[in-house]
């Protein structure tokens, strides 16, 4: 059965507070001076870049009065000249899980904080989470009902599209999984991936165009054929092209697919396939023998077998 993935969406993020080691400063010379303090470092996100605009709320415990700071655009904030107390702190950007804890400030001393922010999930997270864990336990039509909520909450996501997509297929509901999956093109039109799935949903509709152009777009954006789902969609273009009757166009395919993954039956069978309509009968004998010989067992072998006995009759 195929797995679908849920990492995009289910990920488990945690926001992260890294408290680095106070810096002291030199003693002030008045006494006064000595009860204030500084606030310095720097936010990033999970990833480590630095992230600009987070707020930082610090509310004194014990007065009750709030300031407020915000990171610049390599994620340092500074602030100085407050109260050497402690504080409720609340770190918080929009999309990003805020942080809440508390800090206390010593009279003449630095505080260097180092934050790291993790993005939060988005709505619908439960939802394609649950559609994830169906689909992978062959349950479709509940699969289908969570991604469907999902979609509902979070439609601009094409990872979720998409897996509605897989399962609609799993109940012979190939229009609806190919509108899913048009959508997802459209909100991602770069993602090799999306591209690649909707190519082969036109091939299920006999959309040839269709399933042309889409692999065309998608194999542009991904042309490396050592990618396992390049390699499939190089394949499964070369069927396409044969079944136009673009003969040539076919045959680079599976040259390519083949110069990646030698003897391969898929590519090897399309090759027979093709020098067979165009009339090199010992070419097709050939290569349709290889596809018996080296991968026995196989659908693209008991195929070739079919059309061994059909050329070897007097």
């Amino acid at each position: 059965m195929v797995r679908i993935s849920g990492r995009v969406l289910v990920q488990r993020v945690v926001s992260v507070l890294v408290v680095v080691g106070a810096m002291s400063a030199a003693a002030p010379a008045a006494a006064g001076q000595m009860e204030l303090a500084v606030m310095q470092g720097t936010v990033r996100d999970d990833a480590g870049k630095p992230l600009e605009g987070v707020t930082f709320r610090i509310k004194d415990l014990g007065r009750g009065r709030e300031t407020t700071i915000k990171s610049d655009k390599d994620g340092k904030f500074y602030r100085r000249g407050l109260q050497a107390v402690e504080y409720e702190l609340v770190v918080e950007k929009e999309g990003y899980q805020p942080i809440n804890d508390k800090i206390k400030l010593t009279a003449g001393t630095d505080r260097r904080l180092d934050f790291k922010l993790a993005k939060s999930a988005p709505e619908g997270a439960g939802d394609f989470a649950k559609g994830v864990e169906a689909y992978n336990r062959g349950d479709h039509a509940a699969a289908v009902q969570a991604f469907e909520a999902a979609v509902q909450k979070a439609p601009e996501l094409p990872e979720v599209r998409v897996n509605l997509a897989l399962a609609y297929f799993r109940l012979q509901r190939t229009a609806d999984a190919v509108a899913q999956l048009e959508k997802a093109a459209a909100l991602a039109p770069d993602s090799p991936r999306v591209l690649f799935q909707l190519g082969g949903a036109y091939v299920e509709m006999q959309s040839l165009d269709k399933a042309m152009a889409a692999f065309e777009r998608g194999l542009a954006k991904q042309p490396d054929a050592t990618d396992p789902l390049a390699w499939e969609a190089d394949v499964t273009l070369g069927a396409v092209y044969f079944a136009k009757g673009e003969n040539d166009k076919a045959i680079a395919q599976f040259d390519k697919a083949l110069a990646v993954k030698p003897n391969a039956p898929a590519p090897t069978l399309g090759l027979g396939k093709v020098y067979f309509s165009k009339g090199d009968v010992a070419k097709a004998l050939q290569l349709f023998q290889q596809v018996a010989a080296s991968s026995p067992g196989t659908p693209e072998a008991a195929e070739a077998e079919v059309f061994i006995k059909e050329l070897k009759k007097p």
